[in-house]
Parts: C-alpha cells; sequence; structure tokens
C-alpha cells in the first residue's frame, strides 16, 4: 500500500519519519511512505527538542494564527492528493490524524457517492476532528455522537493506536467514536503521547495494523 503521512503539532515530517521507523519496518517492505510538512512555524510539541534538534517545527493549522488556518489545511491535504496520488491509506499523528479525519468527514458530507480519497486511515494519539467557523473565529471538537446518530461516522477501515497515559487520551477516544464501530481496530499501550519503540510494542502494534490493511484490500 502507499501510505500519505501527516506529523502533528510542534513536530516535523522529518520527525515523523524517523517516529514511525521501528512501526514501518515491522510491517515488512510492501508498502511506500510519503510524509508532508504542515505550513505553519510552531514552538516544539513537549519534550520533542529534547530529541529532535531542529530549527524548525511546524503545524497544519493553530488557533493562535485564525480559524482560516483549518481551511487551507484541509485545502493543502486535497492538493497533495491531486498532486500526488493517488494514496491506498494515511497515517496521522495527533493534529494529523484530526487533519486526515476532518477531510473524510468533509468528503463523506460533500460527495458522498465518490469513492473515499483512502482506503484505510490509521490514527496513532489521534486528536478530535474540527468543525471551525470563519465567522465568529470559533473552534470546536465534532461530537461522536451526532455523527452516529446521523449515519456519518467515517466508514472506511479505521487503526486507531493510542496511549492509556497520553494527556490527550480522551482525545484519541473520541476520534475513534467518530468512525464506523464494525470497521475499526484498536490498539492501546501504556506510553503517552508517542509512538513506543519496544519490540514487543511495535510488534503487536503491527499486528493490528496488519489487520487494517488486510481489510482494506479485501474491500472490509
Amino acid at each position: 500500500m502507499r501510505f500519505l503521512c501527516l506529523h502533528g503539532m510542534g513536530t516535523s515530517a522529518e520527525i515523523f519519519e524517523t517516529q514511525t521507523g521501528p512501526l514501518r519496518q515491522a510491517l515488512g517492505k510492501n508498502h511506500d511512505y510519503e510524509f508532508y510538512e504542515g505550513e505553519h512555524e510552531v514552538p516544539a510539541a513537549p519534550g520533542i527538542d529534547a530529541v529532535f534538534n531542529c530549527e524548525i517545527y511546524k503545524a497544519w493549522y493553530d488557533p493562535c494564527l485564525g480559524a482560516s488556518t483549518h481551511r487551507k489545511a484541509v485545502e493543502l491535504l486535497k492538493d497533495i492528493i491531486d498532486e500526488d496520488g493517488p494514496f491506498d491509506g494515511c497515517i496521522g499523528f495527533s493534529q494529523g490524524a484530526a487533519l486526515l479525519a476532518s477531510l473524510l468527514l468533509a468528503h463523506q458530507a460533500q460527495d458522498p457517492f465518490s469513492p473515499p480519497p483512502f482506503h484505510l486511515a490509521i490514527f496513532i494519539c489521534g486528536s478530535s476532528a474540527l468543525s471551525v467557523s470563519e465567522d465568529d473565529g470559533s473552534w470546536s471538537r465534532i461530537n461522536p455522537q451526532e455523527l452516529a446518530g446521523k449515519n456519518k461516522r467515517i466508514k472506511i477501515p479505521t487503526v486507531h493506536i493510542y496511549g492509556y497515559k497520553d494527556p490527550a487520551y480522551q482525545e484519541s477516544l473520541n476520534l475513534k467514536n467518530m468512525c464506523e464501530p464494525r470497521n475499526r481496530l484498536e490498539y492501546g499501550h501504556t506510553s503517552g503521547h508517542d509512538i513506543p519503540r519496544g519490540i514487543a510494542v511495535t510488534s503487536e502494534m503491527a499486528r493490528v495494523v496488519q489487520k487494517g490493511i488486510e481489510r482494506a484490500l479485501c474491500g472490509h
């Protein structure tokens, strides 16, 4: 499979490539990964600059820079897919996962009869998809219960990897609940807001992701 990969806020494409290295290795050599970078320069995510000594850290959008940054991030993602696609799947960490979820929900709402942009989404420490109003500058989390009640949850197969010690753990659960239960897989680990690199936990993450890949390939 060919994956589009989006980093979290306050990191970069290069950092995310390093963070996912053990997992990608565990998944084998039959996949390709394309890493993209947000446009906005922001401070490093907590703890990142102690591990990765970079001059610049990026975000896809930032409430401090205005509500339009979210819309423009979705538009940028659409342009990437149009210009560099097609992609079979996507992998997003934290804000990157939220952006991918926003795109998938918008596509289902606006163009429900066309094929989805991806056949599989892998959300790692994912944040909630957002509803953003440029009229009043308000940002709000999309309510998973409202999506369920309207049968508008993300319908493609999804894999959710989250840390029980993640301060944003509830965000990952919100994102999980935005996705169709019968098409989602999940794996929880004992770390925080990161991608564990231990051999045993990496093997388990890869096992769940591989199940998701198999579901996507057989049309779930």
